[in-house]
């Protein structure tokens, strides 16, 4: 018998922080250098959509700056919290919550804009972003890189993976599926954990983007884009890996 969960790391935090201890950290590096080079100072205030387990929020304090956090995954939320009680944490979906506040810094990372399947998901969730940003605030996206996953020459269809961290030790089995019409990225990972015998089903679709596309889609939104990168160095390069980090003012 197997499990079937949709997005079953949403749901599983803790699987979530066993598969990407460093993920917050890449992110968190990312943002930082973004931040230093766009909007540099102390004290800023932030939020972080799609905040997980609050690995980012938990480097922006520390670095100086009030982030507050938000995630439609109410486990995500409560493992965040059990983690840091005194971490300004809600839970709501990014194309509609309202904090009735404005920010100078709206971060938006790891894969929770790939979310956005559909276009009118995506113009939802631009337009309350730009909701909450101040004037001249700063914008910070991570997206999935079309230009990288529709070349079938770097697409792999199959991977495994081992995790072993302390007590937790687990193979994952993961099928790869591209809907080139739709610009989308599914992934069906089977997780086979030591100790148990019944096999768990991690199911996530994201919506992939073109450098362009999402420019001009920020564009219709108010604002302008500052720059965009592959790397969390900022390094200019010619925007071929797999993940883009893009920086940019709201108007």
């Amino acid at each position: 018998m197997t499990k079937k969960s949709n997005k079953h790391l949403i749901r599983q935090p803790w699987y979530y922080e066993y598969i990407y201890p460093e993920a917050g950290g890449i992110a968190a590096q990312a943002c930082q250098n973004i931040i230093d080079e766009f909007c540099p100072g102390k004290g800023l205030s932030m939020l972080d959509i799609g905040c997980g387990t609050g690995k980012i929020i938990s480097h922006m304090t520390g670095s100086g700056h009030t982030c507050a956090g938000i995630d439609i995954s109410k486990p995500m939320v409560d493992y965040a919290l059990l983690l840091h009680p005194k971490f300004d944490v809600v839970q709501g979906d990014m194309r509609n919550f309202d904090l009735n506040k404005k920010f100078d810094v709206v971060l938006c990372v790891g894969s929770t804009f790939t979310s956005n399947l559909s276009n009118a998901d995506v113009h939802a969730s631009l337009a309350n972003f730009h909701r909450h940003c101040k004037p001249g605030g700063l914008l910070i996206i991570a997206l999935l890189n079309a230009s990288r996953f529709l070349g079938a020459e770097t697409f792999n269809e199959h991977v495994e993976m081992r995790v072993d961290e302390e007590d937790f030790h687990a193979t994952t089995f993961s099928r790869h599926l591209l809907d080139r019409r739709n610009q989308s990225f599914r992934r069906v990972r089977t997780w086979r954990i030591d100790g148990e015998d019944d096999p768990v089903v991690d199911d996530a679709e994201f919506r992939l983007f073109f450098p362009l596309e999402i420019e001009d889609y920020l564009g219709q939104h108010k604002f302008s884009v500052l720059g965009m990168w592959d790397t969390p160095e900022l390094k200019e390069t010619d925007l071929s890996d797999r993940r883009l980090y893009i920086a940019a003012r709201a108007l």
